[in-house]
């Protein structure tokens, strides 16, 4: 099995294509709205239980809707038209924040915080097929890149802003910004030029995305490759908390989104990351910067070098825009949807059980077992691939 990829051309094309730059108009002001939302969200339903179980609810609730969109679900979102898709989408996200925002209570939250994940499942979905569709290959990686930017820094800058106007002014003015983004996202995609070949597809079986990357060599070793990836994704907010204290602990919390922003912003515009062969240099040194954090944080390390591991991490798991841009180049395009929606199932799924496990290490054993048995499991995983069977020069 060949990889190849042409070399990318960088950002500034991406602003001149017809697609590709409203799909990164409209994913950006989603994303911002979208974690300002999400901290009113999380404070409302605070706020009135005066429990951590209200934002966990919150969290909860966006997860099963989410795999029932990715699974049972996910056939028919190759079915549709896709622009008519991703305005519809943006349309009923607003309609579903707008419940909140007329009655600001835990239970109207948490209703629409879980809808929301189903919106938000289905709308990457469709977002990534349009890409394989409408956006020539050496675009692609730039504009996953930035869109993983738009992601990264949306959630720091939309969660700060979303808490502090919370906090100053209650949950409304943030929960009706996170609504207007919908409808200008809404407006910024009906301009997408309309595929005449699009619409009228048949809905395939809830299976055929497992079956399109089980069948697929390339797409099978790195579907594995990204699973071990996010099976420690959330492993140092998690830890944070318990390796820091004072000023400490922000800097901490915020290190691994940070090196992440960081990386896609540098490495999307250079398409060595398309090919398996630069993907797998990244996971390689995604699993030794986890050992790294495990040995600092055994050692006894000063909290600032803990922060660098950590941003060491959010840059190694950057290397997922390159996983991304092979699905897009390697999965059929009439059926992009359903193989995106299998893969953010699987990574829901396997999050929060990589989460609950290795959070049960750092319980028995510290946090320094659990960076290096989440370091271990990528290393092993990245090792048993055989990278001569799937990489060839370009």
């Amino acid at each position: 099995m060949t990889d190849t990829a042409t070399p990318s051309p960088g950002y500034r094309a991406l602003f001149r294509h017809p697609v590709a730059a409203r799909l990164l108009t409209a994913r950006a002001i989603s994303e911002l709205g979208d974690f300002i939302g999400l901290a009113a969200l999380l404070l409302l339903a605070y706020d009135e239980t005066r429990s951590v179980l209200g934002p966990a609810a919150v969290y909860a609730a966006r997860m099963l809707p989410a795999l029932l969109v990715a699974t049972v679900f996910s056939g028919w979102l190759d079915v549709p038209a896709r622009r008519t898709m991703l305005v519809a989408l943006s349309l009923a996200g607003a309609a579903l924040i707008a419940v909140p925002v007329a009655v600001p209570r835990p239970l109207p939250a948490i209703l629409a915080a879980g809808l929301l994940g189903a919106v938000r499942a289905a709308y990457s979905s469709v977002h990534v097929a349009v890409t394989a569709e409408a956006v020539a290959p050496p675009l692609r990686l730039p504009l996953f890149g930035l869109s993983a930017f738009a992601n990264q820094s949306g959630q720091v800058v939309g969660l700060l802003a979303g808490a502090s106007m919370t906090v100053a002014l209650g949950p409304r003015l943030a929960l009706v910004i996170d609504l207007v983004s919908f409808l200008v996202a809404a407006v910024v995609l009906a301009g997408l030029p309309v595929n005449p070949q699009e619409g009228g597809r048949r809905r395939p079986p809830a299976t055929a995305g497992i079956r399109i990357i089980a069948g697929h060599p390339v797409l099978r070793v790195v579907a594995l490759l990204t699973l071990a990836t996010v099976l420690s994704g959330a492993l140092p907010e998690t830890l944070a908390p318990d390796l820091a204290g004072g000023g400490w602990r922000p800097v901490l919390l915020a290190a691994s989104s940070f090196g992440g922003a960081v990386f896609v912003l540098v490495v999307g515009s250079r398409g060595w990351l398309a090919r398996v062969s630069g993907q797998l240099v990244v996971v390689r040194a995604l699993g030794l910067a986890l050992l790294l954090a495990g040995l600092l944080v055994a050692v006894g390390a000063p909290v600032w070098a803990v922060a660098v591991a950590n941003a060491l991490i959010g840059a190694g798991a950057g290397w997922l825009i390159g996983a991304q841009a092979t699905f897009a180049r390697l999965a059929p395009r009439e059926r992009m949807g359903q193989v995106e929606a299998t893969m953010i199932a699987s990574n829901i799924m396997f999050s929060g059980v990589g989460i609950f496990l290795l959070g049960g290490t750092a319980a028995l054993f510290g946090p320094a077992a659990a960076y290096l048995a989440a370091g271990l499991v990528v290393l092993v995983v990245v090792l048993a691939t055989r990278a001569d069977r799937l990489v060839e020069p370009a």
